[in-house]
C-alpha cells in the first residue's frame, strides 16, 4: 500500500478554487444547520484523489460505489487504509447496476461492499431498491444477520420504483429513505413528501435534473424546483444528512451557496 505522503507527490489532490472561495464554503457550511456531504468525484481522478482534496472542507464524503464488480475488486490501493486517518466521516452510495445480477448475488454483493469499507465506519448505506420488496427484504435479513444494523441503511427513490411500495417493510426494519430531489423533479415523485413519515427522511441528496438523468447544481432549479427544495428543507430533522450530489467543483460549491441562502 503506497503512503498518503508518495501518493500525494504522484496525483493531483487539490481543489481549484482560490483559497478565498474555500474559506466563504467553509463559513457557508457551518451556517447550514445539517450536516452536508461531498461526493467522492468532484475532481477528474480517483475516489482517494477526491477525498484529500475534500478533507478539511466538508466533514463528509459519499463513497459512490456505483459499480458492483469494480468496487468489490478494489484493492487497498483504491481503498488504502489511511483513508481513516483523514478529517472527514464517510457513508457508502451502493451500486447503481445490482438490478442486473441474480437475487443472491445483489445480496452478497451488498454484504460485501459493507465488508470492503468497514474500516471506514461508514455513517450510511445508500440503497436503490433492489427489484422488489421480497428482494429487500432478502437482503435485510442477510444484513442483520452478518450483525450489521439495518437502521444505517437509506433507501433511495429511483426511477422505475415507488418508494411507498417498500414503505411498510422499511419500517418494520427501521430503514429510513433518502429523497434524491432532482429524481422527484424528473420522475414525478413529488407526492412522496407528503407520504412519508417525516421523521423516516434521514438523507436528502441535492441536485438540480439534468437531461439523460444528469445532476446539474442547485442553480439551475427552476421555480418549482426551489419550492420543493424549501419544502424538502422543512421536513428535514436535525441529524438529516443532505448530500450535494452534483459531480463538478464549480456546481459543487455553487449549489452550497445556494443552500446557505435558502436556510
Amino acid at each position: 500500500m503506497i503512503s498518503r505522503t508518495v501518493f500525494e507527490q504522484e496525483h493531483n489532490c487539490s481543489l481549484e478554487s482560490s483559497p478565498e472561495r474555500l474559506n466563504q464554503l467553509k463559513e457557508e457550511l457551518t451556517a447550514i444547520p445539517w450536516r452536508v456531504a461531498a461526493p467522492s468525484w468532484v475532481i477528474p481522478a480517483g475516489l482517494v484523489e477526491n477525498c484529500i482534496a475534500l478533507e478539511n472542507v466538508f466533514p463528509e464524503v459519499a463513497l459512490l460505489f456505483f459499480e458492483t464488480q469494480s468496487c468489490l475488486a478494489y484493492t487497498e490501493d483504491e481503498l488504502p487504509g489511511w483513508l481513516a486517518e483523514l478529517h472527514l466521516d464517510y457513508h457508502v452510495h451502493l451500486p447503481l447496476d445490482l438490478e442486473k445480477y441474480s437475487e443472491e448475488e445483489r445480496v452478497q454483493a451488498v454484504l460485501g461492499l459493507a465488508r470492503k469499507s468497514a474500516f471506514l465506519s461508514p455513517r450510511r448505506f445508500v440503497l436503490h431498491p433492489p427489484g422488489s420488496p421480497e428482494c429487500l427484504n432478502a437482503c435485510l435479513e442477510a444484513w442483520a444477520g452478518a450483525g450489521l444494523d439495518p437502521r444505517l441503511l437509506v433507501l433511495e427513490n429511483v426511477h422505475g420504483h415507488n418508494l411507498m411500495d417498500y414503505a411498510e417493510l422499511c419500517m418494520a426494519w427501521d430503514v429510513g429513505f433518502c429523497l434524491d430531489l432532482g429524481h422527484m423533479l424528473a420522475y414525478n415523485q413529488e407526492f412522496l413528501l407528503e407520504e412519508l413519515d417525516e421523521h423516516s427522511i434521514r438523507m436528502l441528496h441535492l441536485n438540480a435534473p439534468g437531461p439523460k438523468g444528469r445532476h446539474l447544481p442547485l442553480t439551475a432549479l427552476s421555480a418549482q424546483g426551489k419550492d420543493l427544495l424549501g419544502k424538502l428543507l422543512e421536513k428535514a430533522q436535525p441529524d438529516t444528512l443532505v448530500t450535494l450530489e452534483v459531480f463538478e467543483e464549480q456546481g459543487l460549491l455553487d449549489s452550497v451557496t445556494v443552500l446557505h441562502d435558502i436556510v
